[in-house]
């Protein structure tokens, strides 16, 4: 293999790589049917409204009821394990281009199967973030569903382009998860999860549309569940990533149809938290406009991993753990060196890996930074004010000001609709202001589970902050 070393060799190696990366892999046929896209195609398999959702429940397996475990020294209420992009085929060499151990893909998945029944504390359900199968053929579906089904916990996945390649108008995905639509939602104690499917049927590669009819179903069912903390999963990324031309949504839009507006759902709904996603094959996560967007690594491509979310009253703890088989973690992080486009073989692999933010990270149910009071502060500059909230057992809320102005701060907290439900006057006259809302909001209390918005003004500037409460 030959390596430039200069910054234009490899500038024109990467931009091989996004040209190569539209086509299908070697042996994938793409299904017929390329005509140009209308402005909205109809999604003709998504539930007509919120009241047709199903539960994933096996046969042969009863999903429990999540338990609540000690975990360090905080109580979590469940916890659940997310991988993506598995690509089960029968058979096949691995994928160069995309550095994809296909020659191992059944031993890969039922390792990381193995790993999750055995992770401590056990893991309440699991979620396969689409491309489960290479082709979508009937074959791989059978293999999936011979490996998925020794879960010992309850799977709720989501179909990805691949699953859509031979699947009859993604019948074969539909009868591996025991659905009728892959648009779908649940609830676990407390906290609702909307699946959605943007694929289009039959599948027109590299096309994805979040059509109208898609986009007002999830808008009616996430108002349906205003009051409930919401996590939405997808097989596709909703922001763009310009490290790859295929997935950079502003570059190509028109291959992206409908992901702004899907985003301005979800931002508008004010109770959703998060956006956990496959596709892309790396580790990353964003935030944007309140809601945190996370990037789930290919059980392929190395170095391969499972991340954990620990749900807390008050927060969504992130983690990761790389796959415990030695031998298949070396066999698929060694694909690195075949990359053909890379200034050094590491940086590929560490790219896909993720920095150690991107591995591990927390989602604060108030939606404030992540980190402590100090990243809060880190966030005013000169002029502006910063919130922080922390929100812990019920009825106790901490909210931090942060600001080099001084005044009289008017704190109000306000409903979904934005009706101002209590208000409060404070005078600030240091860096940091502390308030405990659950003694100075008389209303707090009385007020039911739900999402809610904490606004604060100081002199002319405002600053707002989603605020989820317990009950």
């Amino acid at each position: 293999m030959i390596r430039s070393s200069g910054h234009l060799c490899s500038l024109a190696a990467v931009l091989l790589l996004a040209a190569l990366s539209y086509l299908p892999s070697h042996t994938c046929a793409a299904p017929e049917g390329s005509g140009t896209l209308d402005a909205d195609t109809t999604l003709s398999d998504a539930p007509s409204g919120p009241g047709q959702e199903h539960e994933y429940s096996p046969p042969a397996r009863t999903p429990a009821k999540p338990r609540a475990r000690r975990i360090g020294e905080s109580q979590s209420y469940f916890v659940f394990a997310t991988i993506a992009d598995s690509h089960l085929r029968d058979g096949g060499a691995p994928d160069i281009r995309y550095l994809k151990a296909m020659d191992r893909c059944r031993d890969v998945l039922s390792a990381y199967v193995r790993d999750i029944n055995a992770h401590v504390p056990p893991v309440d359900f699991a979620v396969h973030l689409g491309d489960l199968t290479d082709l979508g053929a009937t074959r791989e579906f059978e293999m999936a569903r011979e490996i998925m089904d020794s879960l010992s916990c309850p799977l709720y996945p989501v179909l990805g382009n691949h699953d859509n390649f031979k699947s009859d108008r993604k019948a074969g995905w539909l009868g591996f998860a025991r659905r009728d639509s892959a648009t779908y939602a649940f609830d676990i104690e407390g906290f609702h999860f909307v699946v959605i499917d943007c694929t289009l049927n039959p599948y027109q590669p590299p096309y994805v549309n979040c059509d109208s009819t898609l986009r007002v179903w999830v808008a009616e069912n996430l108002s349906a569940n205003s009051s409930k903390p919401t996590i939405v999963l997808s097989h596709y990324n909703m922001w763009q990533r310009h490290w790859n031309a295929m997935f950079d949504t502003t570059l190509h839009y028109a291959e992206y149809r409908g992901m702004p507006e899907m985003r301005g759902v979800l931002e508008n709904a004010g109770n959703v938290v998060a956006v956990i996603n496959g596709h892309v094959h790396a580790n990353r996560v964003e935030r944007h406009n309140g809601i945190y967007y996370v990037d789930i690594g290919a059980t392929l491509v190395g170095p391969p991993s499972i991340r954990y979310f620990y749900v807390y009253p008050d927060r969504i703890d992130v983690d990761f753990e790389y796959l415990s088989d030695q031998s298949l973690y070396n066999h698929i992080t060694d694909l690195c060196d075949e990359c053909c486009c890379c200034f050094s073989p590491e940086e590929v692999c560490g790219f896909i890996d993720g920095t150690e933010a991107d591995k591990r990270f927390a989602i604060p149910l108030g939606l404030g930074p992540a980190a402590g009071a100090a990243d809060a502060e880190s966030l005013a500059s000169p002029g502006s004010l910063a919130l922080h909230i922390r929100s812990g057992v019920p009825g106790g809320v901490h909210a931090s000001v942060f600001s080099d102005l001084t005044g009289l701060v008017d704190i109000s907290l306000h409903d979904v609709l934005g009706r101002r439900l209590d208000r409060l006057g404070l005078w600030k006259n240091e860096a940091v202001l502390e308030v405990d809302l659950d003694k100075s909001l008389e209303r707090i209390h009385e007020l039911p589970a739900g999402v809610y918005f904490l606004r604060v003004s100081l002199r002319g500037v405002a600053h707002t902050e989603k605020l989820v409460l317990f009950k």
